[in-house]
């Protein structure tokens, strides 16, 4: 107890509780003092976030409303090392072929997209030099 006491003490005297401090919830930058929102709602330094743009084909060809018919919306997910955590968007136009987000934490290394409840997804690890994911949806069987 008197252990709990004193890191309680030594949090208080060491540690800010202000709503603009790193890992804080957010809506916008300004929330953030020196840090930016991230697209999680969080409050993070700008070297922990970069923009990613992902691709996609429908079986190995650009996407069309013909191609997406059976599917015009899917969800996109990034997905960081610990289970669970992830961020994501949906709906996402099946025929739009990418997706940009900018201010997406560094821990998200993979993305993943399909349909919700479906088959036919795919994943990819984002490059980290061009900060860049190419998905190919609905590969149809051999």
């Amino acid at each position: 107890m008197r252990f709990a006491v004193f890191a309680l003490m030594a949090c208080l005297s060491g540690c800010s509780l202000s709503p603009t401090d790193s890992g804080s919830e957010c809506a916008t930058d300004s929330q953030c003092g020196d840090d930016v929102c991230a697209r999680t709602g969080e409050c993070l330094a700008r070297s922990a976030v970069r923009s990613v743009r992902v691709e996609w084909t429908i079986d190995g060809s650009a996407p069309a409303q013909a191609a997406c018919a059976d599917h015009p919306d899917l969800y996109l997910q990034f997905d960081g090392a610990e289970y669970g955590d992830a961020v994501r968007f949906a709906p996402v136009a099946c025929a739009e072929g990418s997706f940009f987000v900018d201010k997406l934490p560094l821990r998200y290394q993979q993305v993943e997209m399909g349909v919700e409840g479906g088959r036919g997804g795919d994943a990819a690890v984002i490059d980290p030099s061009s900060a860049r994911a190419k998905l190919d949806l609905f590969p149809v069987a051999e």
